[in-house]
């Protein structure tokens, strides 16, 4: 009996291995964020930042989401938007928004660390000045 394993050839240069693979399962996801948020209850919970449909698996389109612990479901808030950026080689961001970085630094904190407790992946922090606001922005990319 001959044995086959299947593979991909990406033959254009600008194709991305796994690109349209998702990261994360929604309910793996959700348990943590949850996690992070009962570490961190006085702190809002960020929105989630999906820049493809196949991003997380169980979410089939992309945008901003706010999680919903009560009722158990993502609820979509907006199409994306300059303000989420569409950085390259990102797919999925935990959006934070306060009035300095270091108001948000304590709950980036702990979705960090819930986030890494999950094994395969990982988290690059980006903050961001927009000069038409007084707030600032940190987005965690959540990276394999």
């Amino acid at each position: 009996m001959e044995i086959a394993y299947p593979f991909k050839i990406y033959k254009n240069i600008q194709e991305e291995v796994g690109l349209k693979e998702p990261l994360v399962h929604i309910n793996t996801l959700a348990q943590i964020c949850f996690r992070a948020s009962s570490q961190a209850p006085d702190y809002p919970v960020p929105q989630l930042i999906l820049l493809d449909e196949s991003v997380v698996e169980g979410v089939n389109e992309s945008g901003a989401f706010e999680i919903d612990f009560a009722n158990n479901y993502l609820r979509k808030l907006e199409k994306i938007n300059s303000v989420h950026s569409n950085e390259k080689g990102y797919r999925l961001g935990l959006f934070y928004e306060g009035e300095s970085s270091n108001s948000l630094h304590p709950i980036a904190k702990h979705y960090e660390k819930a986030i890494l407790l999950h094994g395969e992946l990982k988290v690059t922090p980006q903050r961001k000045v927009f000069p038409s606001s007084t707030k600032d922005v940190i987005i965690q990319w959540i990276t394999l």
